[in-house]
């Protein structure tokens, strides 16, 4: 039950009413007691909690003593509350749009993000926002699964380079018109990167803070990496600065380096 409270959160309630509200579903028809028994919501709260269902159109109440509350229907109880959260959503939407446009922007060159949401809009932002060329180094599988129609499609109108260090001709096919590189593994010794681990998940540092599992350039201009620390994902954005010239260089030693995977290459990898 623990996830089903969870998500009528989400949909607005709190975690009052969404128990009291699954009583009142499992009960059927119930008096505040009986309601507060079966959710385990105080009983000094029930009636509050119920008169606030009601006022939401999620309970009816019967006209008798003791007062009796049965549940809406669940399904129309749920579009009721979607209706609801997405209105909300419109209008926070709306609002914010509107102020964030007359905000005072000031050209910060470099941002962190953290969380996973973020972190992937941003990704599917800058590759489908690219004007001239998209190049990505892929540390972690999932991640050229994850963004392969955002790659795919820009690979229709700018040249766009993926290179994976783990099984790269399984992508042969998936990601349009882009050209699919392995990394060479002289180079990542030549340049020093067995001060820590390359695997398919990434690469870790020897001292295990950081899974770095995605570099990002842009337009040969924004870039981003992408690291997996112990409190989660982290990324670092950059725009026309030093640590651009460095990332730059970076990718275009990565690609100098790396084998260009062909269809026909990986037909005979894959029948071996």
């Amino acid at each position: 039950m623990t996830d089903i409270v969870d998500h009528l959160i989400r949909l607005g309630l709190n975690e009052y009413e969404a128990k009291a509200y699954i009583a009142a579903v499992a009960l059927g028809e119930a008096t505040i007691k009986e309601i507060s028994e079966e959710s385990g919501v105080p009983r000094s709260r029930a009636y509050d909690v119920m008169e606030r269902l009601a006022d939401k159109g999620l309970v009816e109440v019967g006209n008798s003593t003791p007062l009796y509350y049965r549940a809406n229907e669940p399904t129309k109880a749920s579009d009721h509350l979607m209706e609801e959260l997405k209105f909300a959503n419109d209008e926070v939407s709306r609002y914010l749009n509107d102020i964030g446009r007359k905000a005072e922007k000031r050209d910060n060159p470099i941002w962190t993000l953290r969380g996973e949401w973020a972190i992937k809009n941003k990704v599917c932002e800058m590759i489908d926002s690219s004007k001239t060329s998209v190049e990505l180094v892929c540390g972690n599988n999932k991640h050229v699964l994850y963004y392969a129609k955002h790659i795919s499609e820009a690979s229709r109108t700018k040249p766009t380079t993926v290179v994976i260090s783990y099984q790269p001709e399984s992508f042969i096919g998936a990601l349009g018109d882009a050209r699919i590189m392995k990394l060479n593994q002289f180079w990542r010794e030549d340049r020093g990167m067995n001060e820590g681990v390359m695997s398919e998940k990434g690469f870790t540092t020897r001292d295990g803070k950081y899974n770095l599992e995605l570099l990002l350039v842009a337009d040969h201009n924004d870039s981003m990496i992408l690291s997996k620390e112990r409190d989660g994902y982290r990324a670092i954005l950059s725009s026309g600065t030093v640590i651009n010239y460095f990332l730059l260089d970076l990718m275009e030693q990565i690609i100098q380096h790396s084998d260009t995977i062909k269809k026909e290459n990986a037909i005979h990898i894959m029948e071996h």
